[in-house]
């Protein structure tokens, strides 16, 4: 089992379209690389990516906002270009999904803390970024661009019913297919990323620092009242919570002579 932050399924490794040199895998010979996923969602995980305690998306409580006070139909989370003098120099960054969406929509820079608190789709490009996250923790319904790539847990969750997959070629008709989604649609969608957003946020580590600097300096920061105050399970604990699934229930262990009482109750196991 490998556990990495960015599920890549595609075969295709003429070179390195990474953004960030370190990551740059251009000089290791071709015939190291294989012609093989770098990802197997069979036996693979993908983990939440680390987000920076926020004391203001605590207090804002952006992921309960209803429905009603989310007007705008979708926001993406990302630079289209403006940055750049001469836009992105690279077309192959984000594998174009940068380019094709600012050819289709223009870009127009905005305040993204208010953005989120009107959006109930967010967009973000392909390629590695905690943009996923940053949807779910903000309560937006993440709009997922990204052919052959998996994302945080979803080949455990049941993605459909937080959030929305569009294929590269579709993104002219982007637009269309998001205000096909009917208001119950949406509603459902809301409503389970208030359900599961905690998972997707690594809790337990902040509040253990919080409490590491209460008993060093006496003093708590306004960060650590917040985070001190969620309660659901986190990131990490999902992570168990999975291993502990898949130790009884991938379909290579099904068939085998368990002996060992584990203490799992067997509705939690899965033998067809």
């Amino acid at each position: 089992m490998m556990l990495v932050h960015w599920g890549n399924t595609n075969t295709k490794h003429n070179h390195s379209t990474t953004a960030y040199w370190a990551d740059k895998w251009d000089t290791i010979p071709s015939d190291k690389r294989g012609n093989h996923p770098c990802f197997d969602p069979k036996k693979d995980l993908v983990l939440p990516a680390w987000k920076k305690p926020e004391p203001g998306a605590i207090w804002l409580k952006l992921w309960s906002r209803p429905r009603t006070k989310r007007t705008t139909l979708f926001y993406f989370n990302g630079n289209l270009g403006p940055a750049y003098e001469n836009g992105r120099p690279e077309d192959t960054y984000s594998m174009g999904i940068r380019q094709k969406l600012a050819v289709e929509f223009g870009s127009t820079p905005d305040k993204k803390w208010e953005v989120w608190e009107t959006t109930y789709f967010q967009c973000y490009r392909d390629g590695w970024s905690g943009r996923m996250e940053d949807s779910i923790l903000q309560g937006c319904i993440p709009v997922i661009i990204q052919d052959g790539i998996f994302l945080p847990y979803e080949n455990v969750l049941n993605y459909k019913s937080f959030a929305v997959r569009i294929a590269e070629e579709e993104i002219p008709n982007l637009i269309k297919i998001l205000r096909g989604i009917n208001d119950t649609e949406v509603e459902s969608m809301l409503a389970n990323i208030q359900r599961i957003w905690q998972r997707f946020l690594y809790i337990d580590s902040v509040f253990l620092e919080a409490q590491r600097q209460r008993r060093l300096f006496s003093d708590e920061e306004d960060w650590s009242v917040e985070f001190s105050k969620l309660g659901d399970d986190d990131a990490f604990a999902t992570f168990i919570q999975i291993l502990h699934y898949k130790l009884h229930n991938d379909p290579w262990r099904r068939h085998l002579n368990q002996r060992k009482e584990y203490g799992l109750p067997k509705s939690c196991l899965r033998r067809t």
